[in-house]
């Protein structure tokens, strides 16, 4: 059984993540947030990835396909879904990190596409499958956001470095991200664990896995812990850390409060 459960960092604003299970698979999405507006689509980020998200449930659930082939056919068919009434090759046209995880007869498979990660929990200890790539790019623009205190002049820092991430996103000399291109699918990390060894396993948002990245709140262990107890708990704990420091002082980020979005599962 998968357990899954997501939910808008500001109950002002959509919830920009995406979860969605069948018995044998989970994909997990953490659509991007654009601050000076979507641009070329008409629809916004939460349209893009609810309905890439439906198009991967599909493809992925066929065993034949590879995962990076599913993700391929997911992209090609969303992009098709509005390319006649937005602009697809706009900067600003939305797109989305990738988590998928495929329980089969004989390996657990995963893929990921930037930072949104798999944590398997196997009898060899704890894997975690994650994309950092888009870190390594524009640190010092990265730290000028970080350590800016939230208001207009964080607003505008930020809106700079996603026009700047914008002008390499899925290009060989930056990085790679679900969006209108399909190329991106080749770029994305993969995978497989015997499914004999496989005790528990989850795929997240970085809303969900800053518990252990970020906020260093408790292990990978941990979190499973939580989220075998109940997913719930584990975002009502994730609410509990950032409440504790609103202002991102201890904890420096983007936002107070991130969207949040996690699958669960465990093996027999």
């Amino acid at each position: 059984m998968i357990s899954t459960v997501t939910q808008p960092g500001d109950t002002h604003r959509l919830n920009e993540d995406w979860v969605g299970a069948t018995d044998h698979l989970a994909v997990v999405l953490d659509g991007l947030s654009a601050p000076e507006g979507v641009g070329g689509c008409v629809h916004g980020t939460p349209w893009y990835v609810h309905e890439l998200g439906q198009e991967l449930l599909v493809h992925a659930s066929d065993p034949a396909k590879s995962l990076r082939e599913a993700l391929r056919e997911s992209i090609e068919q969303t992009a098709l879904k509005h390319a006649h009434t937005c602009d697809l090759g706009h900067g600003g046209t939305p797109s989305s990190t990738v988590a998928v995880v495929r329980v089969g007869q004989e390996t657990l498979d995963a893929l990921v596409l930037a930072d949104s990660p798999v944590v398997v929990d196997t009898e060899a200890g704890v894997d975690v499958l994650v994309d950092h790539r888009v870190d390594e790019l524009f640190q010092a623009e990265r730290e000028e956001v970080l350590s800016a205190s939230p208001g207009p002049d964080k607003v505008e820092r930020l809106a700079n470095l996603v026009q700047a991430q914008r002008q390499i996103r899925n290009t060989p000399e930056g990085y790679w991200i679900a969006g209108a291109n399909p190329e991106a699918a080749n770029h994305a990390l993969e995978q497989s664990w015997p499914i004999e060894g496989v005790l528990r396993w989850a795929a997240m948002s970085d809303g969900v896995s800053c518990l252990a990245e970020l906020y260093e709140d408790t292990s990978w262990s941990g979190l499973l812990d939580l989220a075998d107890q109940d997913v719930n708990a584990v975002l009502a704990r994730v609410r509990q850390v950032e409440a504790s420091d609103p202002d991102g002082v201890r904890w420096p980020r983007y936002k107070s409060g991130d969207d949040a979005a996690l699958a669960y599962g465990r093996l027999s």
